[in-house]
C-alpha cells in the first residue's frame, strides 16, 4: 500500500510539473527550476522502480519457503522489509510535498452564475428598457506570504475590458472564448500586526460591499495605508486610520494641442494635461456595546483631481485618448457607466466644479438571535454623505437593515436597503450598477435580497431593485443628466448561484 500511494503522488507530481509554470515552484521559500523539477522526478521514479523490485524479490522469497522460514531468516526478512518501508514513507513524504508545494501559493476563487432581468415601460421622458441575460462571473484568486511581513495577491477575473465596474460576462458573443484577466495585484508590507502598507491594484480602503460608495468590482491603481491604536476601552476599542492613493490615468500630453479631445473636459490648448486622481483618508472607531452588540463609526473624504477625465471617458471620442493608450487595446466603445450631471447633454465636464465628497457611516450589530436552532444575526447600517465641492444636488444617504447570515445549509439571509444618489453627489463611474441600473446616481432606489444556503459553498441569492429618477434637466443651471425625473420605474431583478471554492 505504501508503494502504491507513492506512485499516485509520484504521478500527481509529474503532471503538477508539466502543467504549472516553473516560478511557481519552490523549495524553502527559493524557486525551483524546472530542469530541476523534472531532474528530481526522474531520480524519484528510480528509486521507487528499485523498492518496488526490492519488495517483489523479498516477497517472492517468503513465497518459496511457503512461510516455514526459521526464525533467524524471519528476523532478517524483518530487517530488510523494514528499511525498505521507511525509504518508501521517505519517499512519499518528499513526492507529496513536491506536488502540493506552488511555491507557497494558496488559491481560492468563486463562480456565480446569474439570471439578470431590467426592464422599464417607455414614456415621453425616457424609452422602454427590456433586457433579459444570463450572465457569469469567474474569479480566481492566488495568496503567497512572501516572508512573515510580506503578502503577495492575485485575482485573475472574466469581464469585459471596457467596463470598469463589472467582472460580469454576458451569456453572448455566439461561442467566442470571453476574456479572462488581472482583476486585482498587490503587494501588502505589514511590519506589525497594526500597520498594512499596500501597492498595486486593489479594492478601495474603504470598500464595505454595501452597494453605496462603490462597486463591488471596481479596483483602483495606487497605494493603501492602514494603521490600528488598539484601546483598552471596550465601546472605544480600536481606532484604525485610513489613507489610499489612486491614479486614474496618465495622458502624458506636455502640450495639448487644440484638436485634442482634453479640450472637451474643459482644458486650454498649449498647457499640459496632468493626471486625475483619487485621495481617500479617513478613520474608522470600533468597539462593543455589552455581551452581544457591537459598533462602528467612520468618517473620511474622497478628493478628485481633474475629475473630467472620467466623464471624458464615456464619451465617443474621449475613451481613445483616456482608455487605449494606458491598456494597450483599441476598445470598441467608451465606459457606459453615466448618472452624473453634465455642463451639456452627454457632455465631457461634469456640473459639480469638485468632487470632495466627505462621508459619516455608522453601524450597530448583534451577534445573533435564536430562531429554532439557528443563530440569526442582524445589523443596521447607516450612511451619508455630501459633496462639498459644489452647492447643489449633491447629497446621498442610505439605510440598511439586515438579518440573518449564510453559512451552512438552511441558513437565510434578509436585507433591505433604501437609498439617494443625487446627480452631484458621487462619480456615477464608479458607484454600484445594480443599485443604480442606467443611472447609477441621481436615483432613489428600493432594494430587497434573500440568500438561502445550499451547502456550506453554495448559495442562491435574489435580488430586486425598483428604481426611479429624481432630477430633470434644467439648462438655465448648465444641469443635464441622462435619466430624467418623470421616467416610469426601472425594476431590475438578479437571480444567482454564488459557488466559493
Amino acid at each position: 500500500m505504501q508503494f502504491k500511494t507513492g506512485t499516485a503522488a509520484l504521478v500527481l507530481a509529474t503532471f503538477l510539473a508539466l502543467v504549472v509554470p516553473g516560478p511557481l515552484l519552490a523549495r524553502e521559500g527559493k524557486p525551483v527550476s524546472m530542469e530541476a523539477i523534472m531532474e528530481e522526478l526522474a531520480n524519484l521514479r528510480i528509486l521507487v522502480e528499485a523498492q518496488q523490485r526490492q519488495i517483489e524479490a523479498l516477497r517472492a522469497a517468503v513465497h518459496v519457503k511457503g512461510g516455514a522460514a526459521p526464525e533467524p531468516e524471519r528476523q532478517v526478512q524483518g530487517q530488510a522489509q523494514a528499511p525498505a518501508a521507511s525509504a518508501t514513507e521517505d519517499l512519499v513524504k518528499r513526492v507529496d510535498a513536491l506536488s502540493t508545494n506552488l511555491g507557497g501559493f494558496k488559491l481560492s476563487g468563486d463562480f456565480r452564475l446569474r439570471a439578470d432581468v431590467q426592464a422599464r415601460t417607455g414614456n415621453a421622458i425616457a424609452g422602454p428598457l427590456q433586457n433579459i441575460r444570463g450572465r457569469y462571473r469567474l474569479r480566481l484568486n492566488a495568496d503567497k506570504e512572501i516572508d512573515p511581513k510580506f503578502r503577495f495577491h492575485l485575482q485573475l477575473s472574466t469581464g469585459p475590458y471596457n467596463n470598469q465596474i463589472t467582472n460580469d460576462q454576458d451569456f453572448a458573443g455566439m461561442a467566442v472564448k470571453h476574456a479572462f484577466s488581472i482583476a486585482e495585484g498587490y503587494v501588502d508590507f505589514h511590519p506589525t500586526s497594526h500597520v498594512s502598507l499596500r501597492g498595486g491594484r486593489m479594492e478601495e480602503v474603504f470598500a464595505d460591499n454595501m452597494r453605496f460608495l462603490w462597486d463591488d468590482d471596481v479596483r483602483f491603481n495606487g497605494f493603501q495605508q492602514n494603521a490600528q491604536i488598539p484601546l483598552q476601552s471596550k465601546a472605544v476599542k480600536t481606532i484604525e486610520f485610513r489613507a489610499a492613493e489612486y491614479f486614474l490615468s496618465n495622458p502624458n500630453v506636455p502640450i495639448l494641442a487644440s484638436t485634442s479631445p482634453f479640450v472637451a473636459a474643459g482644458y486650454q490648448p498649449g498647457q499640459k494635461v496632468r493626471a486625475a486622481n483619487m485621495f481617500h483618508p479617513g478613520v474608522v472607531v470600533a468597539g462593543d456595546l455589552g455581551a452581544r452588540w457591537t459598533h462602528q463609526t467612520a468618517a473620511d473624504i474622497q478628493l478628485y483631481r481633474n475629475q473630467n477625465q472620467i466623464v471624458l471617458a464615456t464619451t465617443a471620442t474621449g475613451f481613445p485618448v483616456v482608455i487605449n493608450n494606458s491598456i494597450g487595446l483599441a476598445l470598441s466603445g467608451p465606459t457606459p457607466t453615466v448618472g452624473n450631471a453634465t455642463t451639456t447633454p452627454g457632455g465631457a465636464l461634469y456640473s459639480a466644479s469638485h468632487y470632495q465628497i466627505a462621508r459619516v457611516a455608522y453601524r450597530i450589530s448583534n451577534r445573533g438571535v435564536k430562531v429554532g436552532k439557528r443563530e440569526m444575526p442582524f445589523y443596521l447600517d447607516l450612511q451619508a454623505l455630501r459633496n462639498v465641492g459644489t452647492h447643489q444636488l449633491r447629497d446621498a444617504m442610505m439605510a440598511s437593515f439586515n438579518f440573518g447570515a449564510v453559512r451552512q445549509l438552511g441558513d437565510i439571509r434578509l436585507l433591505y436597503q433604501y437609498s439617494i444618489k443625487d446627480a452631484n453627489s458621487l462619480i456615477a463611474q464608479f458607484t454600484d450598477d445594480d443599485l443604480g441600473t442606467g443611472s447609477t446616481t441621481n436615483i432613489a432606489v428600493h432594494a430587497l435580497r434573500f440568500d438561502l444556503g445550499l451547502t456550506r459553498a453554495l448559495q442562491w441569492q435574489n435580488l430586486f431593485f425598483i428604481q426611479n429618477a429624481r432630477r430633470p434637466n434644467d439648462p438655465t443651471q448648465q444641469f443635464f443628466v441622462p435619466l430624467q425625473r418623470g421616467a416610469n420605474t426601472t425594476y431590475r431583478y438578479l437571480g444567482q448561484l454564488a459557488f466559493t471554492f
